[in-house]
């Protein structure tokens, strides 16, 4: 009987000691997700960020690292072509979901080291997007939504 307690306790502690082997056991410990990456073309990932209501507050569009990493920029990254990246954010957020279009404005940035901040912003009525600009296509794109519940200031 010792013997049987003893390998449950074990298989239980073990089970505990890993609470981050896969999406069931993370969402049982910590609950839903505040952000989540989806690979939504080949070589292109989008990831998620969400209000306390579930509703999405920021996408960040950007080629996937082949060694897995997935930030807003890198030194010598891939692009995304800049038609693909159009069909993306028509799938993503389709035109009456970002409402009026308000204003667009160019952004020559000196950013140090790598000189890679130039890029377009664009609001509209309920997201405000920018596109970081590479020679042959966008090294990454953010939407962000002017809700109440997203705590970022856009």
């Amino acid at each position: 009987m010792w013997i049987r307690l003893s390998v449950i306790l074990f298989a239980l502690a073990l089970q505990a000691s890993f609470p981050a082997r896969n999406t069931q056991t993370l969402r049982q410990r910590y609950g839903q997700p505040v952000s989540e990456t989806f690979l939504i073309r080949p070589g292109v990932v989008v990831s998620a960020s969400y209000g306390a209501s579930g509703s999405t507050c920021e996408l960040v569009i950007s080629p996937k690292e082949p060694n897995g990493d997935m930030i807003k920029r890198w030194p010598g990254s891939d692009t995304i072509d800049y038609k693909l990246l159009g069909e993306i954010e028509d799938e993503l957020v389709p035109e009456p979901e970002g409402g009026k279009y308000k204003m667009g404005s160019f952004l020559n940035i000196t950013c140090l080291p790598d000189n890679d901040c130039q890029g377009a912003s664009t609001d509209w009525e309920n997201i405000v997007m920018y596109r970081n600009a590479g020679e042959a296509g966008a090294r990454y794109e953010v939407i962000q939504w002017k809700r109440d519940e997203c705590s970022h200031k856009t």
